[in-house]
């Protein structure tokens, strides 16, 4: 059973009208298992890609087609270095790629979906939740997987998903990463987003035979990456335990939100020094007489510690590294989009995807486990 919505907040704001995970966007929801064929006809991913050979034309050989005149194409403007991928059944053109640029199609790549859950393998279910398209041609899909766990004496389950997602731009691999969602909170971030935490399928030369799942050497392949899921639940609960553990100070808050949101070591030393006040903060200039420090920096370090003492699950753990962390994760997958409102729903969905997965709130939340270590 399949139901759309249009849900930008997370799951967790009173203008959301879900309840599940989800990274925020105009999504569609399922209900029950779908195989990947439908799930990609609902989203509109059904389509094929093809790659066309790029020509450079002369601006008066241009001018000559734009007119409908006939005109004869010398071989030396062919572009041998690259191509263009296309897609077959509206004929757009999606981007500009390598000539070795494997495709890898919707349907033939997300077949893994469909093997993972019908053959068990490892003893693995996936069971599709929501799905969507992004930037016309980028459909991800997340799956819910079992094996839900709980942080020693906290009061809420931690969900594991796997996120599915896939391109034909250049732009990135086909990839499915492992994450984890505390189900007080419904943070889509609380997860380890790096690459080491799932399956990476780089659009090369070969990366067809890669997805050939009829091959036993592509399934022996995807049981060996399973295992990273398993690898990755531990570790994860482990690290939560640990940050449950260890405790944090002031001073320690006020270092990490310095170098969460401030990028030069000389300013978060300046801030230091102005007992991390940052309205009366001054950066020196070279005129000598020095300036403001950024209201939009000012603004997001309010917003974010607004969310530490009141955002969602933040009544526990409180003063420990799982409460920061936890409050990192709420504000980069809820709290941080406020600017975003302005804009029509579909770029406001782009947006924030972009951000998420690629952009700065990834960037940030790969940062995170670094900083919590020290």
């Amino acid at each position: 059973m399949e139901q759309v919505y249009a849900a930008m907040n997370g799951g967790n704001n009173e203008n959301s009208t879900v309840n599940a995970p989800t990274l925020g966007l105009g999504f569609h929801q399922f209900d029950g298992d779908v195989p990947v064929k439908e799930v990609l006809h609902q989203i509109g991913a059904d389509f094929s890609v093809r790659k066309d050979d790029l020509i450079r034309v002369p601006q008066e050989l241009a001018a000559k087609i734009r007119l409908g005149e006939p005109v004869t194409i010398d071989p030396k403007y062919f572009i041998e270095s690259h191509s263009a991928t296309v897609c077959n059944e509206s004929d757009k053109t999606i981007g500009v790629v390598g000539k070795d640029y494997g495709i890898i199609q919707n349907a033939k790549g997300l077949e893994i979906l469909d093997l993972v859950t019908n053959s068990s393998v490892d003893g693995t279910s996936l069971k599709i939740v929501s799905a969507g398209l992004v930037h016309d041609f980028e459909p991800y899909i997340q799956t819910r997987l079992g094996g839900d766990a709980r942080i020693d004496g906290d009061n809420s389950e931690t969900e594991f998903y796997a996120f599915f997602h896939n391109t034909h731009d250049g732009s990135s691999a086909m990839k499915v990463t492992f994450t984890a969602v505390r189900v007080i909170c419904r943070n889509t971030f609380n997860a380890n987003l790096k690459a080491s935490s799932g399956m990476m399928f780089k659009h090369s030369k070969n990366v067809g035979v890669r997805v050939d799942f009829s091959r036993q050497e592509s399934i022996e392949d995807i049981k060996s990456r399973i295992e990273q899921l398993n690898i990755f639940k531990r570790g994860y609960i482990d690290r939560m335990n640990s940050y449950r553990l260890a405790k944090v100070t002031e001073n320690d808050i006020n270092e990490f939100v310095a170098k969460l949101f401030i990028d030069k070591q000389e300013i978060r030393d300046l801030a230091a020094k102005n007992g991390y006040n940052y309205d009366t903060l001054v950066i020196p200039t070279k005129g000598g007489d020095g300036k403001e420090f950024p209201t939009v920096t000012k603004n997001k370090i309010k917003t974010f510690r607004d969310t530490l003492e009141s955002g969602d699950g933040q009544d526990t753990n409180r003063g420990t590294k799982l409460w920061l962390f936890n409050a990192t994760t709420n504000y980069l997958s809820h709290d941080s989009y406020g600017n975003f409102y302005n804009d029509d729903l579909h770029t406001r969905a782009t947006k924030r995807f972009d951000a998420m997965m690629k952009g700065s709130a990834y960037t940030k939340m790969n940062a995170v486990y670094d900083l919590l270590a020290v």
